[in-house]
């Protein structure tokens, strides 16, 4: 049965969410609204025993949603967070236990585009998260970034991550003026097989070395809150795991601070 939606903070989103007829005994809200307010939001929905689901970014820093977790853990309820810059449903698509031994990324923004407008906390955020994913990895044993500016204002990042499981991942994250559209290449590989996309909303190729087809092809699909928010929806009416936790986000942010602190 369809669990009963509501949102706090995001009437947009409200409307695109509703679930007309759904009379199920689980309730979940969807926050968004101002980024300070989302985790006491949160936690008022846990406490009265409903699951969260929190828009990016779910805290101003990794520290202020800590306690979150605990809560929702004695409250015997869920809280999933939308990935910074989406692809839940297409990072679904890599097999179970798949983890890259190397992860290329490439995002380059068009200063009007959709990228830029998410900002360079959440461009970072969302890259850092997309190879920790394929990684399969979210501890690091060593990040490097470097920073190219015009004035204050930030116009390429490069970072490179060595995780703990011996994955190495580099992404490139840049603004430029001469491109129609933004441009995503995503590539990672482990030995035998292959990832690839050109989109983060898919579709995304597995390829297996030797094989003239892909193992898995997954189709492009709608990307953004909406489709973050139908995926755990889905996730609590099936009584799985959410697809990308707190605990997930927090791992993120945790990353995204680190590699701030290197561009400081």
């Amino acid at each position: 049965m369809a669990p009963h939606v509501s949102v706090v903070g995001e009437a947009d989103l409200a409307a695109r969410l509703a679930t007309p007829g759904a009379s199920g005994t689980r309730r979940v809200v969807v926050i968004g609204g101002p980024v300070d307010d989302r985790v006491a939001r949160a936690a008022q929905a846990v406490s009265e025993g409903a699951h969260a689901f929190l828009l990016w970014p779910p805290a101003p820093a990794a520290a202020a949603a800590e306690a979150l977790a605990d809560r929702a853990e004695e409250a015997g309820v869920q809280v999933g967070v939308a990935r910074p810059l989406g692809a839940t449903e297409a990072l679904a698509g890599i097999p179970a236990g798949w983890a890259a031994r190397l992860v290329t990324l490439s995002l380059v923004a068009r200063p009007d585009g959709p990228l830029a407008e998410a900002g360079w906390a959440t461009l970072l955020a969302g890259a850092l998260d997309v190879c920790a994913t394929l990684a399969d990895a979210r501890a690091v044993a060593r990040m490097d970034a470097v920073a190219e500016r015009d004035g204050d204002a930030l116009r390429a990042v490069v970072l490179a991550v060595r995780f703990e499981n011996r994955a190495y991942a580099q992404a490139t994250v840049r603004f430029s003026d001469h491109v129609a559209d933004d441009e995503v290449a995503l590539y990672a590989a482990r030995p035998g097989s292959r990832v690839e996309a050109r989109s983060l909303a898919g579709p995304l190729c597995v390829e297996a070395e030797g094989h003239a087809a892909p193992l898995a092809t997954v189709p492009a699909l709608a990307d953004g809150p909406e489709t973050e928010a139908t995926a755990f929806v889905a996730a609590i009416a099936a009584g799985r795991p959410a697809p990308y936790t707190l605990d997930h986000a927090l791992a993120t942010l945790r990353l995204a601070e680190r590699a701030q602190e290197k561009l400081r």
